[in-house]
């Protein structure tokens, strides 16, 4: 029900770098206790574009709507087995929805 895309590769390397810098201590204790992180929020700031469909959910017709978009998910995990421990990202990527 939404599509979006990152503005350029620099945009993702940034904003990704920049996140787990803020919050590295919460992404530590995630993976410590639940051996993943996840996370949606609003960067402040232009990070992408794409569509969200404006009939999603039955609520009319199937309509697609260009929008640019702030906001971010992301999903960290560790490698399973790895000793010692490594963590990698899963994924993330602009979000019309969070």
């Amino acid at each position: 029900n939404q599509s979006f895309k990152w503005d350029s590769p620099t945009v993702m390397t940034r904003e990704i770098n920049e996140y787990v810098q803020r919050n590295w201590e919460t992404i530590r204790s995630d993976l410590a206790t639940k051996g993943a992180h996840t996370a949606r929020y609003d960067a402040g700031h232009r990070v992408g574009e794409g569509f969200l469909n404006g009939g999603m959910y039955g609520l009319g017709p199937r309509q697609a709507e260009y929008m640019p978009t702030s906001r971010v998910r992301l999903r960290i995990l560790l490698v399973p087995g790895s000793d010692p421990s490594r963590s990698f990202l899963l994924s993330a990527f602009p979000a019309g929805i969070l």
